[in-house]
């Protein structure tokens, strides 16, 4: 079946999502307003049907409109990633790999691996992807990255899988936190204070699973921030309490002025494994990515 859609078009379509407003989108694509009202009555004469509504004098997608958005969003994206990867290949990067980290990983080791990709491996590019958040294994099953670091419960089988190592759980507080004068916490003292997490979903191998579920502890209150960033922000600035892998705690609460300590026997640990595409035009590549990431980490499994 022939394509009847252009790139210009998905750039109008995309444009049109972006800002809102067919005014907004003129702007953004440096086209008068008439010339971007030509453009979307063509794309819909094309497509026989209609992309877009008025309600209230605002430009509204309609059911078509939105397939046709989220089309123009992966289409655009893999161009632009296709273009980039070319850009890198003739600086002598042949291949490229993709890297997600999820919401509780984090970042300092990054630029090691940098480093050493370029010493030791420098027909390889690495991009780290945003947005993979809470869910990495869903964006390796959707191709948007290849490599991803993950804590709590082992990944799929269908990926490629390294352990990296046995992570023990600690809490974070403000150095002024009551609890902060206790050498290690008792599951039950978290009960009295609000709790900052990423979200207010229970997941397997994390502080709600071996932690609140197992002992049969609630927090009083339970504060969803998203992000790492967003959560120790809130707890350096209230009474609020936190539990972070070690690996992220110790490289991250510092810059927030807080203090961690153990949890009960020191013993609620949780796992940090790397899950791998395999199958792929670039798998020796994510091997060797993935080899690099177990050394630099170095867990002492």
């Amino acid at each position: 079946m022939a394509i009847k859609l252009s790139v210009r078009q998905l750039q109008m379509i995309r444009a049109l999502e972006i800002a809102g407003s067919v005014s907004g989108a003129a702007v953004a694509l440096q086209v008068s307003q008439s010339a971007l009202s030509h453009r979307i009555r063509e794309a819909e004469r094309l497509l026989n049907t209609a992309l877009y509504t008025r309600q209230n004098k605002k430009l509204v997608a309609t059911p078509a409109g939105l397939r046709v958005q989220f089309a123009a969003r992966r289409v655009l994206s893999e161009l632009e990633r296709a273009e980039q990867d070319v850009a890198q290949m003739s600086g002598g990067v042949t291949t490229t790999v993709r890297l997600g980290l999820e919401a509780y990983a984090p970042h300092h080791w990054l630029p090691e691996l940098y480093q050493q990709l370029t010493i030791n491996c420098p027909h390889i590019g690495l991009e780290i992807a945003a947005d993979v958040g809470l869910n990495p294994e869903s964006a390796l099953r959707q191709q948007a990255i290849d490599i991803a670091v993950v804590s709590g419960v082992s990944p799929a089988s269908d990926f490629n899988c390294i352990h990296l190592g046995e992570d023990p759980l600690v809490a974070l507080m403000a150095s002024n936190h009551p609890l902060a004068y206790h050498a290690r916490l008792l599951p039950q003292m978290f009960a009295d204070f609000p709790y900052v997490a990423y979200h207010t979903n229970p997941e397997q191998g994390r502080e709600y699973d071996l932690v609140f579920r197992r002992h049969h502890v609630l927090p009083s209150n339970v504060i969803s921030a998203g992000v790492t960033e967003a959560v120790l922000n809130i707890v350096s600035d209230s009474q609020g309490i936190t539990i972070l892998p070690a690996w992220t705690a110790l490289s991250q609460g510092p810059k927030y002025g807080l203090v961690t300590r153990p949890i009960g026997d020191g013993e609620l640990t949780t796992q940090w494994y790397l899950a791998g595409l395999h199958q792929v035009a670039n798998r020796e590549a994510i091997l060797e990515v993935m080899q690099m990431i177990q050394n630099i980490t170095d867990f002492g499994d």
